[in-house]
C-alpha cells in the first residue's frame, strides 16, 4: 500500500514539474533578477552613471525638481518627485498629463508616468535612452509578456499551482531527502543529477515553500473566475476615480506653491525616517495636494504594496496644511497574512544583504527546476530513447533553460548596442529578446541537442563575462572608475555577470569534455572489435 501511495506521488511530482517545467523556470528565472531591477533599470541607462554618488539633501533635490518641473511641465495635472537612494543614484522626476473625460479607463491605465531623470547634486537633465530596463523582466514575471493582467497573472497562477505541488510531493516522496542533502556524487550521470536535484531543493526550502505560497495567495484572485471580475471592476473603479480628480481644470489665476522644503521638513519630523517621494497633485490651484511618503522600511505586516512602508502624509493648498497622516494599518488578522505574504514575496522592503539572500534562493530554486527537467530525459534516455516525447522535452529543455539564460544576455548587449535614436526602442529590445530566445528553441532543431547545450552555455557564458567590457565601452563609469568613486552598483552588477559567465562557460566545458570522453571510449571500443 505504502510502496503505491509513494509512486502515485512520485508521478505527482514528475508531471506537475514536467507540464509547467519551462515556464515555472522562466518565472523563478526572471523573478530572482527582479529582486535588483531597479539596479538592473540603473545599468541600463548608462546616461546616467556620471551621477555623483553622494545625493545632495532631500530638500536640495527638492528645490531642483522643482525648477526642472516649473521650466517644462508646468500644465501638468501631477508631478512626481522620487529622491535619489542607493538603489536608484538619481533623482526621478515625472508628471501626469490632463486626461480628456471620455477616454477609456483601459487605455488610461496603460499610460504611466514618464520619468525624467536629474543629477542629484548638480540638477543636471539627462536624457537616458528608451528602455523598459528591469522592470521588464519583473512584469515579465508577474504577468508574461504580450498579455493582459487578468490572463497573464491567471496563467502564473495555473503554473504556481503546479509548482506548489511538484514541493509538497518531491518532500514525500524522498524518504532520505535531509541524509542526501549531504551527500553529491560526481561523475555518477544520473545520479549526479538527482543529487544536485535534491541539494537545490533541500537549502532553500523554506524560501520555496514560502515564495510558491505567497505567489499563489497573490495571483489566486485572477485564477477564481468571479473574484477576478470583481477585482479587476474594483481596479477600473479605483482609475475611473483617479482620471476624475485629474479632470480639475487649470486656475485662471495660478497660485503659488507651497513651501516644498517646509512641507518636506515637517513630514520628516512626523515620520521620524527620510521621505522617498513627493508627489504634487494641482499644482498652483487652491485644491493643490501635496502627499510625502517614506522611503522603503522593514515593516513586513503592514507594508503598503510589500515596500515595507505604511504610512502617507498630505499636505493641501498654498500655505501646504498639514492634512494628516494616513497609516494603512492592517484591519484585522487575514489583512496581516496577506501583508506580509506580499512583503516577504516582493521583498521591496528589504535591505541589500537580505535581497541578495533573496537572490540565491532563487537562483537555487531555478536550478532546482531545471535538474528537474533534466532528470525527466535522463530517466527516459534507455526506456524511450527515440520516442517523440523525449525528444520534444529535450529540445524544449534547451531553448527554456540555456535559451533564455542566454537570450536574456542579448537583451543587456541590445541596451547598448541598439542605436539611442531608433523610434520604439524599448519595444526592439523586448522584440529581439524575443526573437533570440525563438533561435535558441530552434536551435536544437539543427544541431543535435547534446551540441545545443553546449553551444548556447558557451555563448552565455561569453555574452556575461564580456558584459563588463562591453559597459566600459558604452558608459562613462567601468568597474575600475565605479570601484573609485564608490559607485557598488555598477561594480556588483560587473562583478555578478563575470561570475555567471564563469559558471556558464565552465558547464560548457564540463559538457564538452564529458562528450569527447564518450567519443573516445566509442572510437577505442570500436578499434578494439575491428581487430
Amino acid at each position: 500500500m505504502k510502496d503505491t501511495f509513494r509512486k502515485s506521488i512520485s508521478s505527482l511530482h514528475t508531471w506537475s514539474g514536467l507540464l509547467a517545467g519551462w515556464l515555472l523556470f522562466a518565472i523563478f528565472f526572471t523573478g530572482t533578477y527582479s529582486y535588483f531591477k531597479d539596479e538592473i533599470t540603473y545599468w541600463m541607462n548608462p546616461e546616467t552613471h556620471k551621477a555623483a554618488p553622494e545625493a545632495a539633501d532631500r530638500a536640495v533635490q527638492a528645490e531642483m525638481a522643482i525648477r526642472y518641473l516649473e521650466s517644462s511641465l508646468l500644465d501638468a495635472a501631477e508631478w512626481g518627485i522620487t529622491f535619489a537612494n542607493e538603489r536608484t543614484p538619481v533623482l526621478q522626476v515625472g508628471h501626469r498629463e490632463r486626461l480628456p473625460m471620455d477616454m477609456k479607463v483601459q487605455d488610461y491605465v496603460r499610460t504611466a508616468m514618464p520619468m525624467t531623470y536629474l543629477d542629484p547634486v548638480t540638477g543636471e537633465h539627462f536624457n537616458p535612452r528608451d528602455t523598459e530596463g528591469g522592470n521588464f523582466l519583473y512584469r515579465f514575471h508577474i504577468e508574461l509578456y504580450g498579455l493582459d493582467r487578468a490572463t497573464g497573472r491567471a496563467i502564473v497562477g495555473i503554473a504556481t499551482m503546479f509548482m506548489f505541488i511538484a514541493i509538497i510531493s518531491g518532500v514525500i516522496i524522498h524518504k532520505r531527502i535531509f541524509a542526501d542533502f549531504f551527500t553529491f556524487r560526481r561523475k555518477k550521470g544520473l545520479r549526479s543529477w538527482l543529487d544536485a536535484h535534491i541539494f537545490t531543493s533541500v537549502l532553500a526550502l523554506p524560501y520555496h515553500l514560502m515564495i510558491t505560497y505567497s505567489g499563489l495567495v497573490l495571483v489566486m484572485i485572477y485564477i477564481l473566475p468571479f473574484t477576478a471580475q470583481k477585482s479587476a471592476k474594483a481596479f477600473d473603479d479605483h482609475i475611473a476615480m483617479h482620471m476624475r480628480q485629474e479632470q480639475i481644470p487649470l486656475p485662471a489665476e495660478k497660485v503659488p506653491l507651497p513651501d516644498i522644503k517646509a512641507i518636506l521638513a515637517d513630514a520628516e519630523q512626523r515620520l521620524g525616517r527620510e521621505a522617498g517621494s513627493i508627489s504634487i497633485s494641482n499644482p498652483y490651484s487652491k485644491n493643490t495636494l501635496v502627499t510625502v511618503s517614506p522611503g522603503t522600511g522593514m515593516d513586513i505586516v503592514n507594508g503598503f504594496k510589500g515596500t515595507g512602508s505604511s504610512q502617507r502624509l498630505t499636505y493641501k493648498g498654498p500655505k501646504g496644511r498639514f492634512m494628516g497622516m494616513m497609516n494603512m494599518q492592517a484591519s484585522d488578522s487575514a489583512a496581516k497574512i496577506s501583508g506580509v505574504l506580499t512583503s516577504l514575496h516582493l521583498a521591496r522592503f528589504a535591505d541589500t544583504f537580505l535581497r541578495w539572500l533573496f537572490f540565491v534562493s532563487g537562483a537555487l530554486g531555478t536550478v532546482m527546476i531545471g535538474t528537474g527537467l533534466i532528470i525527466w530525459v535522463n530517466k527516459k534516455s534507455s526506456v524511450i530513447n527515440k520516442s517523440f516525447g523525449r525528444k520534444l522535452v529535450e529540445i524544449l529543455n534547451v531553448g527554456g533553460i540555456t535559451g533564455l539564460v542566454a537570450a536574456t544576455g542579448v537583451h543587456f548587449w541590445v541596451n547598448r548596442l541598439l542605436p539611442v535614436e531608433i523610434a520604439a526602442r524599448a519595444q526592439w529590445e523586448i522584440y529581439i529578446f524575443f526573437a533570440a530566445w525563438l533561435v535558441f528553441f530552434l536551435h536544437p532543431l539543427i544541431r543535435i541537442p547534446k551540441n545545443a547545450w553546449k553551444e548556447q552555455l558557451f555563448l552565455a557564458g561569453g555574452l556575461y563575462c564580456l558584459m563588463p567590457v562591453l559597459n566600459a565601452f558604452t558608459s562613462d563609469v567601468n568597474f575600475f572608475s565605479a570601484l573609485a568613486g564608490g559607485n557598488s552598483i555598477i561594480m556588483a552588477f560587473d562583478l555578478t555577470v563575470f561570475g555567471l559567465g564563469i559558471i556558464f562557460g565552465y558547464a560548457g566545458w564540463k559538457l564538452h569534455e564529458k562528450q569527447n570522453m564518450l567519443e573516445n571510449a566509442f572510437s577505442t571500443a570500436a578499434a578494439g572489435r575491428g581487430n
